[in-house]
């Protein structure tokens, strides 16, 4: 076989190496438009998600002795886990529970290859069964979404975009409050919540980038 068409099948299939998918010659973006899924598995994985949130829900009300049942409380240095108070002198205990932990869902996923990865990541449960969802409902499916980038800016336009991102970021916020009672309780975020924002201006701040990234 010609050496030099083999060259050329073997630059042809490589090509991909050379660019990013999503960058297009003149390195602009090129927008992604995800088509809706449907069928027996998404209505599992809907499921798994329902089950993920309340679990991500009811955690920080649920009390063991007066602990509550999962806190990563580092400015303190209290840790709790599934009601047992780690404190610093139990450091070595805390790591080799968390590192028991990590090992085990390092063997999930090994063993069955993408199930924690697809149905019950934080990343994808957010991002592909919550918000992609509030998307599909605003925007329709992908086809519809292209033609609504690519068309001129009505206020049938505005209307949708303000209000996609309006409740993507009002979810944002209340994921971001109860994600923060998992590092220093939900008593004390309930207490933030009901002073002043004045008193505390440096996290409340820091909370809004955080939901806006």
């Amino acid at each position: 076989m010609n050496q030099d068409f083999i060259n050329n099948v073997i630059e042809d299939t490589e090509e991909y190496r050379d660019h990013l998918s999503t960058v297009d010659a003149q390195g602009k973006r090129v927008w992604l438009y995800p088509k809706k899924p449907s069928g027996r598995y998404y209505n599992y994985r809907t499921w798994a998600t329902l089950a993920f949130l309340a679990f991500f829900f009811t955690l920080p009300f649920i009390k063991v002795d007066g602990e509550q049942f999962l806190l990563f409380n580092v400015l303190e240095r209290k840790f709790v886990l599934f009601g047992l108070l780690f404190t610093p002198q139990d450091f070595h205990l805390f790591v080799l529970a968390m590192l028991t932990f990590l090992v085990f869902i390092i063997l999930f996923t090994v063993v069955f290859g993408r199930l924690f990865c697809g149905w019950v990541c934080p990343q994808t449960v957010f991002m592909e069964m919550i918000f992609r969802r509030i998307e599909y409902w605003i925007e329709g499916d992908a086809g519809e979404q292209r033609k609504l980038d690519q068309s001129p800016w009505t206020t049938h336009k505005i209307r949708k975009k303000v209000l996609k991102h309006a409740i993507i970021y009002g979810l944002a916020l209340v994921f971001t409050n109860f994600f923060l009672a998992y590092l220093i309780s939900m008593e004390e975020v309930i207490k933030i919540i009901k002073e002043p924002v004045s008193q505390h201006m440096g996290g409340f701040l820091a909370m809004i980038v955080f939901s806006l990234a």
